[in-house]
């Protein structure tokens, strides 16, 4: 007999702010995740796949390629991007703008001199781009996704209900992204993040209850989230261009995210001189071999060199722009401030929940 499962996805819900809803819900599981490894691209793709960076072939959304990615990007029309971007911030947002439009990706203020080899290669892991078996597609989920309706968590969860009361499906799964936005741009703790705790929460208990009104005593549900987030308190500069000189075919290309910089050398005698620069650094490390080993970071695709910033430190600049965020996520997959949710009618009997396992646990719940 199918058993009807509600999967509802809320994107950096912390564990620490989510136990009123637990027992608001009387769920017999109230548990940590702890994320894997970056950010949410790679946290979903092992929470619906079972699959880490070195398994799906990715880390972060932007990816080092050898080969020229975007052809028409010649050196003298990389010459003249860069001349125009340079004149103001103004200009060089605008050229962005334009180039983006071109090449139909989301290129933030990644410089146009190493634009060419970089491939966005990641896919969320619930949407219809990513091509590997989830366990979406085994159970043969009923979508309500963020990325059709909007990131507006009041209009998600009005969808939700009206597809659960239009086609009663038995296995529903819902994703939300505003909460995740809200804590960049406002911070942990704020007056807008309480307030959209308290909206989230209101819809989950609603929702579940809806579920559960149509589908029987024999419904189970899962509420989880990808990562927590902490406070951000510090811009860190790191100009690798007065390391290593000019990026190059022959030299290095590299990635500034919020809180990692991933560097891959084309010229590995580049490597100790990186290396003793990224020393000077106080506010992070270098991810040694055991770190990669353990999160699936093996394969030298992903970086030859990754550096991680310490907790409530963000690069500034990044390619994500000039400033830094009010909160980010993204830091050591341990620390307190990233673990996320687990909220179920499903017994758990782990302490703390691996995002690795979810998979594995939606699919245990099909056949319980």
């Amino acid at each position: 007999m199918e058993t009807p499962i509600l999967v509802i996805f809320v994107d950096a819900y912390p564990y620490a702010d989510s136990e009123p809803l637990a027992k608001k819900l009387k769920a017999l599981t109230y548990k940590k995740v702890t994320p894997g490894v970056g950010y949410s691209i790679n946290v979903k793709a092992e929470i619906f796949a079972k699959l880490k960076p070195d398994e799906v072939g990715y880390f972060c959304e932007w990816i080092y390629n050898k080969e020229k990615v975007h052809k028409w990007m010649t050196p003298l029309v990389v010459q003249i991007l860069t001349l125009i971007g340079s004149i103001n911030n103004f200009s060089n947002r605008v050229i962005h703008k334009l180039v983006r439009m071109v090449i139909k990706e989301p290129i933030y203020a990644i410089p146009f001199d190493i634009l060419p080899y970089l491939k966005n290669a990641g896919a969320t892991a619930y949407e219809d781009t990513f091509k590997k078996p989830t366990f979406l597609t085994k159970l043969n989920f009923t979508r309500v996704l963020y990325s059709k309706v909007g990131v507006n968590d009041e209009k998600v969860f009005k969808e939700a209900k009206a597809v659960l009361k239009r086609d009663t499906p038995k296995k529903l799964f819902v994703s939300t992204a505003e909460l995740d936005g809200i804590m960049h741009y406002y911070g942990k703790g704020s007056e807008e993040y309480n307030k959209q705790i308290k909206l989230i929460d209101k819809h989950i208990i609603e929702l579940v209850r809806e579920f559960n009104e149509i589908h029987g005593a024999e419904s189970q549900y899962f509420i989880f989230s990808d990562h927590g987030m902490a406070n951000v308190d510090e811009g860190v500069l790191f100009d690798i261009r007065k390391v290593l000189g000019k990026p190059g075919k022959n030299s290095y290309s590299y990635f500034i995210d919020a809180t990692f910089f991933r560097v891959w050398l084309n010229n590995k005698e580049l490597k100790a001189k990186l290396v003793d620069a990224f020393d000077t650094v106080k506010q992070g490390h270098v991810l040694d071999e055991k770190e990669r080993n353990q999160y699936g970071l093996n394969n030298i695709e992903h970086g030859d060199v990754i550096f991680l910033l310490d907790e409530g430190k963000m690069f500034s600049p990044s390619f994500f722009g000039n400033t830094i965020c009010k909160a980010m996520h993204g830091y050591d997959p341990v620390l307190e401030s990233q673990q996320g949710t687990i909220i179920s009618s499903f017994k758990i009997n782990e302490e703390v929940v691996n995002a690795y396992q979810i998979h594995d646990l939606v699919m245990a719940s099909e056949t319980a």
